[in-house]
């Protein structure tokens, strides 16, 4: 009520020329309206500063926050303050009840939205802080959770954001979400596969049958990298480097051999000597190659078998099984090279000479 009699004062001790219409309003209200426009900015402005300065700093200490998002969620927050702005002061000055209520509902609207986008927008930002840290944690299931999370989010940011713009739109949203209530049964029986990948994805949060970056098999075919769990879907990595996306409805459903769990990784191989190589040498051979097991660090010492336990078509083959403990298959490469080698030079050393592919052809001399 001050406010009205200040401005009803004001208003009848000003300047004539203050009080002449142009295009709808009285020149002193687009003056109200500029030095409203000036001051949001100035706000706006002064927000933005603050909360890149105070909030993203804190999050982005090592820099690795996207530049593109961070700006992305700077224009939304500030078309927020600036927005709020303009409700607030809207209401305060004396306009024209019809240009009150254009102005008034044209920034709740605004409003609206610049909220979703902003909050759609700190999510991606958040996402980023928190994936960093969780590639920081020894803790793999972290890598799993933190996209899962992003992806629900954003889901029920745009659900919940579009009633709440449909409502600054003055539209009926009881009367729309009743709508789709009746008609939930119909869309239910539609979207089936869609909520199963849902739940899918539940059940891959919960029971963890895989982990990012771990080696599976997906039923008898799909077999691959685990890339990226989202709220439909899995990706997988395969190895001739394709993308192979696997919804998790089916996860529920198919068996998943996760090589990447395994406490260790078996190796069995053959390795064949020339048919003329004594037995005495071969006793040595084999005895040789136990003792480089024994002195490999990485190789388990309980399990392994090393034995003359065949006659070839070309060779006298040893069996060679061994179980190596590490972490995935690079490392398994180079523990199976280091093996190898060191094979190759004892049987070197020895004098045995390794056997390859040969046949012995006869030809029967002709009569004169």
């Amino acid at each position: 009520m001050q406010i009205t009699e200040f401005f009803n004062t004001l208003s009848a001790n000003m300047p004539t020329w203050l009080e002449n219409e142009i295009i709808v309003m009285p020149n002193w209200h687009w003056i109200i309206i500029a030095a409203i426009i000036v001051t949001s900015q100035i706000i706006e402005k002064t927000a933005v500063y603050y909360t890149a300065r105070i909030f993203i700093k804190k999050l982005d200490r090592d820099s690795t926050l996207n530049e593109k998002k961070v700006k992305k969620f700077k224009r939304a927050f500030g078309l927020m303050v600036n927005s709020a702005i303009w409700i607030i002061t809207v209401k305060a000055f004396p306009f024209k009840e019809n240009i009150d209520s254009v102005l008034h509902r044209g920034a709740l609207i605004v409003f609206a939205v610049a909220v979703v986008l902003t909050a759609h927008t700190l999510v991606d930002v958040l996402s980023v802080f928190f994936e960093r840290k969780a590639k920081e944690s020894d803790n793999k299931f972290d890598d799993i959770l933190v996209p899962l999370l992003r992806k629900s989010a954003k889901f029920f940011i745009v659900a919940i954001g579009g009633i709440y713009i449909g409502d600054s739109l003055t539209l009926d949203m009881k009367g729309i979400v009743a709508g789709l209530g009746i008609g939930g049964i119909a869309f239910a029986l539609a979207a089936k596969d869609t909520i199963s990948n849902i739940f899918g994805s539940i059940t891959v949060l919960v029971d963890r049958p895989f982990r990012i970056g771990d080696w599976v098999q997906i039923g008898d075919g799909v077999q691959g990298i685990v890339e990226e769990v989202g709220l439909r879907s899995t990706r997988i990595r395969t190895f001739y480097d394709s993308l192979i996306t696997v919804p998790n409805g089916q996860l529920t459903n198919i068996s998943i051999d996760n090589y990447g769990q395994r406490n260790f990784r078996r190796f069995k191989t053959t390795v064949g000597v020339q048919y003329d190589t004594h037995p005495d040498t071969l006793e040595k051979f084999c005895e040789a190659i136990k003792e480089i097991i024994m002195k490999t660090e990485n190789i388990r010492k309980d399990r392994f078998y090393v034995s003359f336990n065949n006659m070839g078509a070309y060779s006298l083959d040893i069996m060679l099984y061994v179980f190596f403990i590490v972490p995935d298959y690079p490392e398994e490469l180079e523990e199976r090279h280091k093996l190898l080698m060191s094979v190759l030079r004892k049987g070197n050393e020895l004098g045995v000479e390794f056997a390859f592919p040969t046949q012995t052809i006869h030809v029967q001399g002709m009569k004169a």
